[in-house]
């Protein structure tokens, strides 16, 4: 008997792979790109959405551990020569050391501030258990905006282009029974 080997279901998973690599180079535009691709129907909703927070966490996490494997020693030898007091270095540690989960959930609902505030975090050195259950919460809440949002645009667009459609052949209608009836006419003429 012979074995059939069927690849368009074996690759089903390829394209929400694909948008979880895009979401870990640029998290909103694949999360929005996520979102009108669900309204077409190309994809369903549910992969999605987990496959854009997966890549975006693990984008997340990439940052973070670039903080917190870099020196902090050298940000205070080039602050030095900026002009930059270390007690204000050591003061902003204590800051983020204090408020990394409300800073980190916080920056999650923007968009650019996650960057800068993760490797902080990774340069403070502040543990992952203190602030992963807000990161994961920022997004969940910002992925979920980003994907309606994507959703809805993407329908919008098909509505108004449904809409043009319509009155593109009732125009094209008009022109063709003018111009019959104005050839009509001349022709008796």
């Amino acid at each position: 008997m012979p074995v059939d080997i069927s690849f368009p279901q074996s690759l089903e998973f390829l394209p929400y792979a694909m948008l979880g690599l895009l979401a870990m180079a640029e998290g909103p535009l694949a999360t929005l790109m996520g979102g009108a691709a669900t309204s077409s129907g190309l994809m369903l909703p549910l992969p999605v959405f987990l496959s854009v927070v997966l890549g975006n966490l693990t984008a997340d996490m990439g940052w973070y551990s670039l903080g917190r494997f870099s020196r902090l020693e050298w940000i205070a030898r080039l602050g030095l020569r900026l002009g930059i007091d270390p007690k204000r270095i050591e003061q902003m540690k204590m800051g983020i050391q204090k408020y990394a989960p409300r800073m980190l959930f916080l920056a999650k609902l923007t968009v650019g501030f996650p960057i800068p505030t993760l490797v902080a975090t990774g340069l403070s050195r502040v543990p992952v258990r203190r602030w992963v259950g807000m990161l994961v919460l920022g997004e969940l809440i910002k992925s979920a905006a980003l994907v309606f949002v994507g959703y809805l645009y993407a329908r919008a667009i098909q509505q108004a282009s449904d809409g043009v459609q319509v009155v593109l052949w009732i125009t094209t209608a008009i022109v063709v029974i003018s111009a019959m009836i104005w050839f009509k006419t001349r022709k008796k003429k």
